[in-house]
């Protein structure tokens, strides 16, 4: 009695066993073949020829995301072949998430830097171009016309060359050039002024384009603060000194634009020029001269 109770019990557990085991080797099968499937997509995107290109790539952070991938398919690759279908797939998964992210940063770097550049290159010569102007002014005066002619004559050149460069697709290069003419732009007409009191009174033809001049000097002078602070020309003190004036200057110029909204322009004018002011402390605590 007692022995086919065992047995009727043992085919019972039998039949169990049966049961599940059936499903769970078709199942690790299913698995093993979706992970040797997402390997060979792996692969396929690790050898993409822009993926391959970012090796030469100025982002560390997208480098280290291929070097990950690739480990990560060789040890999936190792758990393949051990049959271990969940800890394969665990680390495709998380090879194919890198590589997505190693591409959006590759595409946003290539379509920002690209922007910015232009973005940059313009902004440089809306500037000179009105620098240009200034000199174009001064050939007026006997004192500076032969000189300020020489100084045309030099940023006329620069800025072609510049353009040349930017149009042969070297912007870095190109933005450097710009650069170096709005420098000198600025200190040389600062010289050929010095001595003389330069407390000029332009004609507007109305409270508004005063202000517009205004808003247009502050970008200038904000242009040239961003540079000297690319160049390190403030350290410790000196640019935490830097950076107070330049927040200053901004909230001057918000309140100048809030009252330029409500059309008083004649009190927009007078924080604009205190907006400027804030920005040529900063200029000058750089090094350079303002006027």
């Amino acid at each position: 009695m007692r022995l086919s109770i065992y047995r009727h019990a043992l085919r019972i557990i039998l039949v169990i066993l049966t049961i599940h085991s059936t499903p769970t080797t078709a199942e690790t099968n299913e698995k093993l073949i979706l992970a040797q499937q997402k390997a060979k997509l792996v692969e396929t995107l690790i050898n993409a020829p822009a993926i391959r290109a970012a090796q030469d790539s100025r982002n560390t952070e997208v480098i280290a995301l291929i070097a990950q991938s690739r480990q990560l398919l060789a040890q999936a690759g190792s758990a393949i072949a051990l049959a271990k279908a969940d800890e394969a797939i665990e680390q495709l998964d998380e090879a194919l998430r890198n590589l997505s992210k190693a591409s959006s940063q590759l595409t946003g770097d290539k379509l920002g830097a690209g922007g910015a550049l232009k973005k940059q290159f313009d902004e440089h010569a809306q500037q000179i171009e009105s620098y240009r102007r200034t000199l174009q002014d001064m050939t007026n005066t006997p004192q500076t016309a032969a000189a300020a002619r020489q100084l045309i004559v030099r940023l006329d050149g620069m800025t072609a060359e510049a353009r040349k460069l930017f149009d042969n697709g070297q912007q870095d290069e190109a933005n450097k050039r710009m650069a170096a003419s709005y420098k000198l732009a600025v200190e040389e007409i600062s010289r050929l002024r010095n001595g003389q009191e330069v407390i000029m009174r332009l004609q507007f033809a109305s409270p508004r384009e005063e202000f517009d001049y205004e808003q247009k000097r502050f970008y200038s002078n904000e242009i040239l603060v961003g540079m000297m602070i690319r160049e390190e020309r403030a350290s410790g003190e000196s640019r935490k000194q830097v950076d107070a004036y330049l927040q200053g200057a901004n909230a001057i110029k918000a309140d100048a634009s809030n009252r330029a909204s409500t059309g008083d322009y004649a009190s927009a004018v007078k924080e604009m020029e205190k907006a400027n002011l804030q920005l040529n402390r900063a200029l000058q605590m750089m090094g350079v001269p303002v006027f």
